[in-house]
């Protein structure tokens, strides 16, 4: 077993935060990631304006930057444009970068500060004393520490196991995502529109890439499990 002060169970952007925070704090820390390898996935995409400033407080923004589409004007319905250019922010700005290039350059920052990142450690069981949390993995090994984080998401496993309610329910709305390639993108850097039918909101990424998000409520009573066609998402 390792000497541990604080296991971290996620590695995506809050457990890759967190880590690094402990570790300028000079906690001996560890990331435990069910995934074994780092994903190339867009999932969240939208960094705001103080969100950078904190970045780059720690000296991370531009690595960020470097990273993503900055976009200045935002287009939330036709006729409606909202010039970002007007916040008193070094980054005035949304800036839109997948999330796995967000986890690409803490990762990185993670690293240089001697957390070490345990891929493919996936965590099915948790015991505790008043001194330490044990826990169990899939391979059949145990891990300890002082602490254990929780940081693993939605469906998070450390939360399942300790018991801890996620609160609220699902929406009955069928929202569609699609990241696609456009051979004709819009002029606007980001922008929404809609009608009866529903409300279609695109996501540059660069390159011709967006994230194509649609309510097309002429599809609510589809089930959640029906794959979605490139077809149903052209026509939506």
């Amino acid at each position: 077993m390792n000497e541990t002060d604080v296991i971290v169970v996620g590695a995506g952007p809050t457990g890759l935060m967190l880590a690094c925070e402990l570790a300028l704090a000079g906690v001996r820390c560890r990331l435990f990631e069910r995934r074994a390898e780092q994903p190339n996935i867009t999932r969240a995409f939208a960094v705001h304006a103080r969100t950078l400033e904190l970045l780059d407080a720690r000296d991370l923004a531009d690595d960020l930057l470097a990273r993503g589409v900055k976009v200045h004007e935002v287009t939330p319905a036709p006729g409606a444009t909202l010039d970002l250019r007007s916040l008193e922010t070094r980054f005035p700005m949304i800036l839109i970068v997948p999330q796995s290039g967000t986890e690409h350059v803490l990762e990185a920052r993670a690293r240089e500060l001697g957390v070490e990142i345990v891929r493919g450690a996936e965590v099915t069981g948790i015991r505790q004393d008043a001194r330490r949390v044990e826990l169990d993995l899939a391979d059949g090994g145990t891990e300890s520490s002082a602490y254990v984080v929780g940081c693993d998401g939605a469906h998070s496993a450390v939360r399942r196991l300790i018991g801890v309610d996620f609160a609220g329910r699902q929406y009955e709305t069928h929202i569609l995502l699609a990241d696609v390639r456009l051979t004709a993108p819009p002029e606007q850097a980001l922008f929404a529109t809609g009608n009866d039918a529903g409300v279609v909101i695109m996501i540059p990424f660069g390159d011709g890439w967006f994230r194509a998000i649609a309510w097309d409520r002429l599809r609510e009573q589809i089930p959640l499990t029906v794959p979605l066609p490139v077809d149903e998402m052209r026509d939506a």
